[in-house]
């Protein structure tokens, strides 16, 4: 969420920082939900300007009034981005998602805050919200966490070392690779050290289990702009099921990718929903990879059985408007403004193509406003 190009662009139109228009335009989504839980890929860190300086972000602590005004109850921080602004600009993004009333998972200010299970009562059931992450891109912005204190982020394995080179300075070389077929080589699985954090994670849903109705869990993992899931991200959504996990969604591919159910036709796992707001052709933006679009997922949690009982999402695109700035809109509003004939079939093939990925199918979609993607209802 944190890109310069939005930064410069709101500040020329409105004299302030106010990302209203960029992320309002998705309210209507969320009126009808209980509860808006999405992942907060940046820092808000006060002491540091915002910026998109190679891969290390930072962004004012007013787009979180904007999430508040578009309705967003939950911010997951366990991402490879919650230390670019440092442990300072991390403890400093907890304070800010607490001052702006935000339910919050995957970066703690104690030892004791890491312990607990954060869990929130929504209609009428107890359901616990999970945040973790695979590593906090340490081998480019430099910043390992102090000696003891890997309490701080919820880690799925140990963090990188430092790389020699700074990122500028491999992008400049040639030597940043774009696509990435999964953020951590299968030989980390067997590592007994990474071993030791993913017990950690396992033990942390078992208590969940104990002390909430249903269980969400928001792993960082995949590989970037990868079409489907590579052996290390199925490999920790595997774990993540057996440990109990009711829900699975997990991130950092950003692009949409699959999503199933596991063996007890029950626990669903999406892999990756795609960018809810990613400004086309800015920092790390891949063309033809359908980069702009995401996933808004829909889950009706059966208060009886405390399972879902019906899943639904929604396709939304980010796009720059004339006026310079970007805003997050879905398919469906855009065609219905769309009269250029070859824009609205482009439009129509790129949905359907990343419903078809979402879904796991290839079939003909059709344009709707909300997709099923299952239904025990009518099983």
């Amino acid at each position: 969420m944190c890109l310069k190009a939005e930064t410069d662009a709101v500040l020329r139109r409105f004299g302030r920082l106010d990302y209203d228009e960029y992320i309002g335009g998705l309210k209507p989504l969320f009126e009808e939900s209980d509860y808006v839980v999405a992942n907060l890929e940046t820092p808000i860190a006060s002491s540091c300007p915002p910026t998109m300086a190679a891969i290390r972000f930072n962004t004012d602590e007013s787009l979180l009034v904007s999430l508040r005004h578009a309705g967003f109850n939950f911010l997951a921080t366990g991402n490879n981005h919650c230390l670019d602004a440092g442990v300072q600009g991390l403890e400093e993004t907890i304070d800010a998602l607490d001052r702006n009333g935000f339910d919050h998972d995957g970066t703690f200010t104690s030892e004791s805050a890491a312990e607990i299970v954060f869990v929130r009562e929504i209609g009428g059931l107890r359901i616990a919200f999970l945040s973790f992450t695979y590593g906090t891109n340490s081998e480019h912005n430099g910043v390992m966490l102090p000696e003891g204190e890997s309490w701080r982020v919820a880690l799925l394995k140990k963090q990188n070392k430092v790389r020699k080179l700074p990122v500028s300075q491999d992008l400049t070389n040639g030597n940043f690779r774009t696509y990435i077929a999964d953020d951590v080589q299968p030989a980390a699985i067997d590592n007994p050290i990474n071993e030791k954090y993913l017990c950690n994670v396992v033990d942390k849903i078992r208590k969940a289990k104990t002390l909430a109705d249903f269980v969400v869990v928001m792993p960082h993992v995949g590989g970037q702009y990868n079409p489907g899931p590579a052996t290390y991200a199925k490999y920790v959504v595997n774990r993540l099921r057996g440990a109990g996990a009711d829900l699975i969604v997990a991130g950092h591919p950003h692009v949409s990718q699959r999503c199933d159910i596991g063996g007890d036709g029950r626990c669903v796992a999406a892999y990756s929903l795609g960018n809810l707001c990613f400004t086309p052709g800015v920092g790390f933006f891949v063309p033809n990879v359908f980069a702009e679009y995401g996933i808004v997922l829909h889950v009706y949690i059966d208060r009886q059985t405390k399972k879902p009982r019906r899943m639904t999402f929604d396709v939304v695109k980010s796009v720059v408007d004339d006026d310079g700035c970007t805003h997050s809109v879905p398919v469906v509003d855009l065609l219905e403004n769309e009269k250029n004939t070859a824009k609205r079939d482009r439009l129509l093939m790129e949905n359907e193509a990343v419903v078809n990925r979402f879904r796991g199918t290839c079939t003909d979609v059709g344009l709707q406003r909300e997709y099923v993607f299952t239904d025990y209802e009518k099983e």
